[in-house]
């Protein structure tokens, strides 16, 4: 279901640097990823509303809601969406009824070693094995498809636990900021955060759409 909606204007410039983005997410040496970033209320979460549900002219036109392959939003007041089994849980069911993806992928997910892992209670103990056997191996292993797709996650900020970083991911920014690097060529992960937000030096260096508040 489509989020709140504002009116969305004077951002075309911002669907615009993500279509050049997707579009080159397939040259060698391009980033994986990119970050939206920006003050709180400044449009992080409308720009990646319009690129899923689109209204606008530019957005219709940017033709990024036909590449979308996955989309996750994190609300703060929603404790559950900030959760990294859930999102874990949430992103798979979503990659098994994409019609963007070859029909391996749902085949994948059948393998005893992946479908034990997807049981809620293993998932809930160790979401980063999850993710990795069964979101990133199977994509791994499937052909590229004919364009490159994107993943959205809106909201980065929201859930991110006081203290450092441990051996394992404790928020949804840590489990993509790990293993961003291992996507697959045809897969570019957009991300929306507060500016300053300390989950935001989990990703380092990379390129970013800085959105200003109007």
């Amino acid at each position: 279901m489509a989020q709140d909606r504002r009116r969305f204007y004077c951002r075309e410039w911002a669907l615009e640097k993500l279509q050049c983005c997707l579009d080159a997410r397939i040259i060698t040496g391009h980033s994986p990823g990119v970050l939206i970033t920006g003050s709180p209320g400044a449009g992080k979460t409308a720009l990646c509303t319009e690129t899923i549900w689109p209204t606008s002219k530019a957005g219709l036109a940017s033709g990024l809601a036909r590449r979308c392959l996955a989309y996750h939003f994190c609300h703060r007041e929603e404790q559950s969406s900030t959760m990294v089994w859930r999102f874990v849980l949430a992103l798979v069911e979503q990659l098994r009824n994409s019609e963007l993806l070859e029909t391996g992928y749902k085949e994948k997910l059948n393998t005893p070693a992946v479908s034990a892992i997807l049981d809620p209670l293993a998932c809930q103990k160790d979401p980063e094995e999850a993710f990795k056997r069964a979101v990133l191996g199977p994509l791994l292993e499937l052909p590229a498809p004919a364009q490159p797709l994107l993943l959205l996650v809106d909201g980065l900020d929201h859930g991110v636990p006081p203290g450092g970083h441990g051996a394992h991911s404790t928020s949804i920014a840590e489990l993509l900021a790990s293993h961003v690097h291992l996507l697959p060529g045809w897969l570019l992960l957009v991300c929306s955060i507060r500016r300053q937000n300390k989950a935001l030096s989990c990703f380092g260096r990379g390129r970013c759409i800085s959105y200003q508040s109007t």
